[in-house]
């Protein structure tokens, strides 16, 4: 009788390490699905991180020095900035580029409204300066379409079309991966809560699988802001540069609720388990 005992309780204890496996990979599943594999997520990170006012001095630095080369002043961009090219409008193309990047292999960022303010108002601003040349429509159209492509290029993300097949691949294997994970931990919380009689040693291994995830959700992303890897990311444009931090602190700081999801388990299962113990004296 003793040695089936240990047997069962050995048994217990692998089925419980594993139940643990399975509750750390749902959790992690779960936050990518939620966060880096979701387009309301990079939407919501644009804001946060002040994308499109980072951006805003990219695009007036460009955009000024081929305006300079095409005799248009530095005044005609101060005023266009101003009015015009935004931080809201500049979040909106962006915002609408990186959703449509989640689905679109060829996305690239829509010039169209950029386009459709710029050209109204450089001709109103060579009407101010007296250019009247026969080919002004023609020469206004050039610039405004290459100045068009000035902005969609710098709003544009590096290798977009690899960034396309990493999320898909890793959206169909993560949803694969949490089907069944949390199959896994069905069956195994199932076999762990009838392998004992007494439902207090059951609890008692619910409790390790719990607290033991927990551990390990709370490791990762501390060990991860502690060596400071996110900062680490070599990115010229200070607008991507802040997107990517904090869209990487945004997945640390969904891992650590996910862990605080599993301590709080870990508590109720272990105040479950002290109750049980008690009626079982």
């Amino acid at each position: 009788m003793k040695k089936t005992e240990k047997i069962r309780g050995v048994v217990a204890v692998i089925l419980s390490f594993l139940l643990c496996i399975c509750i750390f990979g749902c959790s992690v599943l779960l936050v990518l699905r939620v966060t880096a594999l979701n387009p309301s997520y990079a939407k919501g990170t644009l804001v946060k991180s002040g994308f499109g006012e980072k951006k805003i001095s990219e695009l007036k630095t460009q955009l000024v020095s081929y305006g300079n080369a095409c005799n248009i002043g530095g005044d005609f961009f101060d005023g266009f900035f101003e009015s015009v090219l935004t931080v809201d409008f500049v979040e909106k193309d962006v915002s609408d580029y990186y959703t449509l990047l989640y689905s679109d292999k060829n996305a690239k960022p829509d010039s169209s409204r950029f386009e459709q303010a710029l050209k109204p108002a450089l001709v109103t601003y060579a009407e101010q300066n007296g250019y009247n040349d026969e080919s002004l429509d023609e020469d206004l159209n050039v610039i405004t379409g290459e100045m068009g492509e000035i902005y969609s290029n710098i709003l544009s993300l590096p290798a977009s079309s690899t960034v396309y097949t990493l999320i898909a691949r890793l959206t169909r294997y993560v949803n694969l991966a949490l089907i069944a994970a949390a199959a896994g931990a069905a069956v195994l919380t199932l076999m762990i809560v009838f392998m004992f009689k007494p439902k207090v040693h059951s609890v008692r291994h619910l409790v390790y699988a719990f607290s033991g995830a927990f551990l390990m959700l709370l490791v990762c992303p501390l060990y991860v802001r502690v060596a400071g890897i996110i900062g680490k990311v070599n990115i010229v444009s200070a607008a991507l540069y802040s997107f990517v931090v904090t869209f990487g602190n945004g997945v640390l700081n969904a891992l650590l609720i996910a862990s605080g999801i599993c301590l709080a388990f870990t508590v109720i299962f272990a105040v479950v388990y002290k109750k049980l113990s008690k009626a079982e004296e």
